[in-house]
Order: structure tokens, then sequence, then C-alpha cells
């Protein structure tokens, strides 16, 4: 993605997580008035993140440790 688009890695990243969260927040909007399918969206997407989050194999530390730094 961010050879293709003439980006660095950390400017892909950012505009990938920045389209997720936008994406995410339409996927709520749309869902609140049917409580049951929000519900479960809801809890699915807390266990996803969760899981993906704390899975070592996404080195997600190291990013975080490499932008502080910068």
């Amino acid at each position: 993605m961010a050879a293709s688009r003439g980006l660095n890695k950390q400017d892909a990243l950012r505009k990938l997580i920045e389209k997720t969260v936008q994406l995410h927040h339409g996927i709520l909007e749309f869902l609140r008035p049917r409580p049951e399918a929000y519900d479960a969206y809801v809890a699915f997407f807390n266990g996803y993140f969760k899981f993906h989050t704390t899975f070592g194999r996404y080195k997600l530390e190291e990013i975080m440790e490499k932008r502080s730094s910068s």
C-alpha cells in the first residue's frame, strides 16, 4: 500500500488506521437503531480487537516504541 501510493510505511499505516476508525464509526451508526445487531457487533469487535492487539505476531509494541522515539 505504501509504495503504490508514494507513502512511507508510517503514513500508510496512519491512513489505514484513520479509514478503519471511520468505517467502524459508520457501522456503529448504522447498527445503532438495531440493538441486537449493535450489541453483537460491539461484542465481536471488542474480542477481535483485544485478540489482535495482544497477539505477539503483529509486533505492535515495536511500532509504538519506534513512533515514540521519533
